[in-house]
């Protein structure tokens, strides 16, 4: 219930311009607030996928059953972490701490006159 809460706060704060926030918590089945200054972007997917990505494309996701990576099928488990060809890391941990994320980063762009 307290994760709830946070997402609900966090998607009904007034940002600076450079955020948009699509969708709504309650009533769309995907919801993504991005920094359009640098990809920063927290996405919560049929309320049941949550990721976040930073400005150097490194994404944590929820834990997923299985995954395909470099043309290999990975079993996730907390904490694992996969690197791509490229050098994007992949990191896999829980729904509380992706919104903890998503909040510490977007906290810094709230609108001061709101």
């Amino acid at each position: 219930m307290q994760t709830t809460l946070k997402i609900i706060e966090l998607l009904s704060k007034k940002y600076l311009s450079n955020i948009s926030i699509l969708g709504t918590y309650q009533s769309s089945k995907y919801i993504s607030i991005v920094d359009s200054n640098n990809g920063t972007m927290f996405i919560i997917s049929d309320n049941h996928l949550f990721s976040f990505k930073d400005q150097h494309c490194n994404l944590w996701l929820t834990i997923l059953k299985s995954f395909c990576l470099n043309e290999n099928e990975h079993n996730t488990k907390p904490d694992d972490l996969y690197t791509k060809s490229n050098g994007i890391k992949y990191s896999f941990t829980s729904k509380e701490e992706i919104v903890a994320m998503a909040v510490q980063y977007f906290e810094q762009h709230k609108c001061p006159y709101s």
